[in-house]
């Protein structure tokens, strides 16, 4: 049924700033002998919570929380109280879920602020429990809060409160139980990157004690991480040594590490001959001598980790379709294809292209005022920077290839009319749209 036309006038006027003048009345009335229901062109508003649903907010911080309790949207059951996150205080918030539940007669809804680690405790004591909850975004909760007065108190006493009008005001959807897998494949792509950082100190202060005691190494010999290189200069960490050492027993070592039989003779005349000419600035029995065996070892050990990390996460992605499909794109290896499927996620949690866009960072940040047309401006980066990393390092590699395709071209337009790093950033959102569109269609990418 359409409403009449003096509704329709007050209701596009409220909404659309028509001015209250007959002319405008008018086209109404027109628009609606032609059938026009401007009822059903209106935004649509998601509801809020039910303002009669119970509610526990929860503020995390670092092994304890701030807690209050809500039968309603105007009734408190308990004021905000500190628990700690042990199970003297986790039998807590079972107290106060029991209490609204008698009391409502339906189960009432924990909401607490995702904080990086500190709520994980938290999470799964829920999860196990089978309590309803939901987790939402700190930078949703920030806005909402700041939004709610002129002046807005933030402490720890204050802070669950704002949890519960952010939960009465906006449509919350309650957390799924989704599959561990998923987490489990992020902290190991965290920990490989933790190691990566590691690894790559390592090899700053190792190229200073090799500028001490073999100088201009790389200068005869290239890239000192290789295999055979670090092997030998572990056991013979001073050009002395490696003088005294008999050539076959130098050769041996390096074609242990790795290095071609055929090339072996001559890296091994070229090292004597460095040695001989080579002055170091600390004796075979200095303390640089042994630091220098330790940076290679720790040198070792996280590239071995690392390995064992990629080789564990290819085996719980393997059977995703999703990493076929990643692998299918120019640029795309299983080492980054593992990498992508860990900081993406599961990605049905998003509903359209543009959740998934500002969920890395990618979305623009538009700001009119004035002359200034809010146009040709950054991206907001408030996503997993993580994941933009990984992206970068895929348009990287894609551009550089002699191929051709879609992502490829995409980019070398983009330079016709910005710099290079924008038209890569560009490219990235572009990637991600295609992975998106990858994962909504099973199919594989075509060049």
């Amino acid at each position: 049924m359409i409403p009449s036309s003096s509704i329709l006038v007050n209701l596009l006027r409220s909404n659309s700033g028509i001015s209250d003048d007959p002319i405008s009345h008018t086209k109404i009335e027109r628009m609606m002998e032609r059938g026009f229901n401007p009822s059903s062109n209106m935004p649509e508003r998601r509801c809020a919570m039910n303002s009669t649903q119970g509610c526990i907010a929860i503020d995390v911080s670092k092994g304890k929380s701030h807690v209050c309790a809500y039968a309603s949207k105007d009734t408190m059951v308990q004021k905000p109280i500190e628990i700690h996150h042990d199970r003297e205080g986790f039998e807590v918030l079972d107290d106060l879920y029991n209490r609204l539940n008698t009391r409502e007669g339906s189960p009432p809804v924990f909401i607490y602020e995702a904080t990086g680690i500190y709520h994980r405790p938290l999470k799964r004591y829920l999860k196990e429990k089978h309590y309803p909850y939901t987790e939402v975004s700190p930078l949703l909760a920030a806005k909402h809060r700041k939004n709610s007065g002129i002046r807005v108190v933030k402490s720890d006493k204050a802070d669950p409160k704002s949890l519960v009008r952010l939960f009465y005001d906006v449509d919350l959807p309650l957390d799924q139980n989704l599959n561990d897998m998923y987490y489990e494949l992020l902290q190991l792509d965290r920990n490989y990157q933790a190691l990566t950082k590691l690894m790559v100190t390592c090899k700053v202060h190792l190229k200073e004690k090799l500028d001490i005691l073999f100088p201009r190494f790389e200068d005869y010999f290239g890239n000192v991480f290789l295999t055979y290189f670090l092997n030998l200069l572990e056991t013979n960490p001073h050009p002395t040594l490696i003088l005294h050492k008999r050539s076959d027993a130098i050769r041996r070592r390096l074609i242990e590490g790795g290095l071609q039989y055929g090339r072996s003779p001559s890296v091994v005349m070229a090292l004597k001959n460095y040695c001989l000419n080579c002055t170091p600035g600390s004796s075979a029995e200095s303390v640089d001598t042994q630091i220098l065996k330790l940076f290679i070892q720790q040198i070792r050990f996280y590239t071995n980790e690392r390995n064992r990390i990629i080789e564990q996460m290819t085996g719980l992605v393997e059977d995703f379709p999703l990493f076929k499909q990643l692998k299918s794109i120019p640029g795309i290896g299983p080492l980054l294809a593992v990498r992508l499927i860990a900081e993406l996620g599961d990605l049905s949690r998003f509903r359209n292209i543009r959740q998934l866009t500002a969920y890395a960072g990618l979305d623009p940040i538009v700001y009119q005022s004035g002359q200034n047309d809010g146009k040709h401006l950054s991206i907001s980066k408030k996503g997993n920077r993580y994941l933009r990393s990984l992206l970068y390092q895929v348009i990287c590699i894609s551009t550089n290839l002699t191929i051709d395709h879609s992502i490829k071209v995409y980019i070398q337009k983009k330079k016709q009319t910005q710099p290079m790093k924008s038209a890569r950033i560009a490219g990235c959102a572009k990637l991600l749209r295609i992975i998106y569109s990858l994962y909504r269609s099973g199919e594989l990418y075509t060049i």
